[in-house]
């Protein structure tokens, strides 16, 4: 007797996946990741401009999120392609020069993101899950925070950043289309990134002498690429609900992380400090505004037990595996595939 195997059946049960921002750090590695993976019967990305790379049962979709009826163009989508689970990385690396530009991507292009995924709902579609990458600098770095913040600790991070306060103003997004459509939202909000030389630490660690304060060394956290990639994946396919906050094992003191990356401490009192960095950014010369002197001066640390007990989530690299795969980056001037 000869049996059948069963392929109808699993792909039955595989994820259809529009992702949104396929050009980002997340992004990218995210297209290669879910190309790969056999739980993911189709990949529908969105966004201004197409892959560089070859396209493997994956459709595009040209659409600008701030643009006039991207709400529209986007709902047609979900419907035509059958979408049943929204991943939202069209979100900025670092921080963008050109607020306004900034803020209608990120919080205007979400916006209309959610009233196509709030249509689909409505007219019965196939939506049933949504994932949005975030990240941990929403909780501000101040005086008085814990040394490790929970996911129901308050968002305060945003104050004079407009990087930042785009990012929380995303996260009340999230709770309006958690509230609108009774969907399981997962916000993943995200330690700063390594692996990839596109991402603001990645860029803040770049030069030979890195911006430190005088008198105060913040204990940090940090994720790699392929672990970003990781949870996202394991958040689509478990379809939790919630805010996650996700970082590699351990935290080190800011100073320790330079000296790891090959770099030398430039240690400076805070006003000279904010200084330096604005008048770099204003020129058009630095990586971050004066703003980011905040957490180069307080601790800004995820507490990660919630992504562990719920979806047994566990970066594959510790702290210090994260910044040495990334020194060998920096030396090699590659991007690690995740």
């Amino acid at each position: 007797m000869v049996t059948t195997p069963e392929p109808r059946r699993a792909r039955k049960r595989a994820h259809v996946v529009a992702l949104t921002g396929v050009h980002g750090v997340a992004g990218s590695a995210l297209v290669r990741r879910l190309e790969a993976d056999d739980r993911v019967r189709r990949l529908v990305l969105i966004d201004r401009r197409a892959p560089d790379r070859p396209l493997r049962d994956t459709a595009f979709h040209h659409v600008d999120l701030t643009a006039t009826l991207a709400d529209v163009a986007l709902a047609e989508i979900l419907a035509r392609e059958k979408v049943d689970t929204v991943v939202h990385a069209a979100l900025h690396d670092v921080p963008q020069w050109n607020r306004e530009a900034s803020h209608e991507l990120e919080v205007l292009g979400t916006r209309a993101l959610f009233r196509a995924i709030a249509d689909n709902v409505r007219r019965a579609g196939t939506v049933a899950g949504v994932v949005v990458l975030g990240t941990t600098l929403s909780y501000g770095a101040l005086a008085d925070n814990p040394q490790y913040l929970d996911e129901d600790a308050p968002l305060r991070g945003g104050s004079g950043y407009p990087f930042v306060a785009d990012r929380v103003a995303v996260e009340t997004e999230v709770a309006a289309l958690r509230l609108r459509t009774g969907l399981p939202v997962a916000m993943l909000r995200l330690a700063p990134t390594l692996g990839d030389d596109r991402t603001l630490l990645a860029r803040v660690l770049a030069p030979l002498f890195v911006p430190a304060l005088i008198g105060t060394d913040p204990l940090l956290q940090v994720l790699d690429v392929a672990d970003l990639v990781e949870a996202v994946r394991q958040a689509l396919h478990g379809r939790v609900d919630g805010a996650y906050n996700v970082a590699a094992a351990g935290v080190l003191p800011w100073s320790t992380m330079i000296k790891l990356s090959g770099r030398i401490r430039a240690a400076m009192l805070e006003p000279a400090l904010r200084l330096t960095l604005q008048g770099l950014w204003v020129v058009g010369a630095g990586v971050v505004p004066g703003a980011h002197a905040s957490y180069l001066r307080e601790t800004c640390v995820g507490d990660t037990t919630r992504i562990g007990e719920r979806l047994e989530f566990r970066a594959r690299y510790e702290i210090g595996d994260v910044i040495a795969r990334h020194r060998g980056l920096a030396r090699g001037r590659l991007r690690f595939a995740a």
